[in-house]
C-alpha cells in the first residue's frame, strides 16, 4: 500500500515524482501534529481551504488577514511543497461590503482590480497556480451563475481577472476551477466554449 512508509514503498509523493498530487488544508490543523506529519510525507502540493478566499482575506475593504495565509505558504516551503491558490473570484465567501457595490460598475471593476493584483502580488513567485474564476457555471443551463459579478459585467469579467492576475504575476498559472465536469454535457460544453474563446482572444 502506497503511503504506509513502510520499507521499499515510499509515500506518495514519491510516486507522483515531476506531478502534484495535493489537497485541500485549512490552517486549524496546525494544531493536529499526526495530520502534519501525514500531509508533509505524503503530499508535495497545498491548496488551502479557506484562507485565500476574498471573504477571509480581505473583510474589511482595503485590509487584508495575511496571517493564515502567509502561514500556510511558508509551511509549504518549508516542505517542499507548491501551493495552488483558491480563489480569486467567486459568488461565495464574500465580504459583506461587496453587497454595496451592486449597481456600481465602475467602482466594483476597480474592487476586483485592486483585490486580485494586491493578493497575487503579495504572492509573487510563492504561488505555482491560481483558481483566478471559481464554479462560476450554472449546472443547468450552463450559463453563468447568478452573483453581483455576472449581474454587473456578464462574461467580461472573467476575462480581466484573468488578464490582471497575469500581470500581477506573469510566471503563476491561471485556472478556471469547476466541478461535475466528468460528462459530456451542458455545463461541460459551455465551459469548453468559454475556454476556447478566451484563449481565442489571448487571455493568459
Amino acid at each position: 500500500m502506497l503511503g504506509t512508509g513502510s520499507s521499499g514503498e515510499g509515500h506518495l509523493r514519491d510516486h507522483a515524482k515531476q506531478k502534484y498530487i495535493g489537497t485541500a488544508f485549512d490552517s486549524g490543523a496546525f494544531s493536529d501534529q499526526k495530520y502534519l506529519e501525514i500531509l508533509s510525507q505524503e503530499f508535495n502540493c497545498i491548496t488551502p481551504g479557506n484562507e485565500m478566499k476574498w471573504g477571509p482575506l480581505e473583510p474589511i475593504k482595503g485590509q487584508y488577514n495575511w496571517g493564515n495565509a502567509d502561514k500556510s505558504v511558508a509551511y509549504a516551503e518549508q516542505h517542499n511543497m507548491k501551493t495552488r491558490g483558491c480563489c480569486l473570484i467567486w459568488h461565495e465567501q464574500l465580504p459583506e461590503w461587496i453587497a454595496g457595490l451592486e449597481g456600481k460598475k465602475a467602482e466594483l471593476e476597480q474592487v476586483i482590480k485592486d483585490h486580485i493584483t494586491t493578493v497575487v502580488g503579495h504572492f509573487k513567485g510563492k504561488i505555482y497556480a491560481w483558481d483566478v474564476v471559481n464554479e462560476m457555471i450554472d449546472e443547468v443551463s450552463g450559463k453563468l451563475r447568478d452573483s453581483i459579478f455576472s449581474r454587473t459585467f456578464n462574461y467580461s469579467f472573467i476575462e480581466e481577472a484573468f488578464r490582471t492576475a497575469h500581470a500581477a504575476d506573469p510566471n503563476a498559472k491561471l485556472y478556471i476551477n469547476e466541478y461535475n465536469l466528468e460528462a459530456v454535457d451542458t455545463k461541460s460544453d459551455a465551459l469548453y466554449a468559454l475556454v476556447k474563446e478566451l484563449k481565442g482572444k489571448g487571455v493568459p
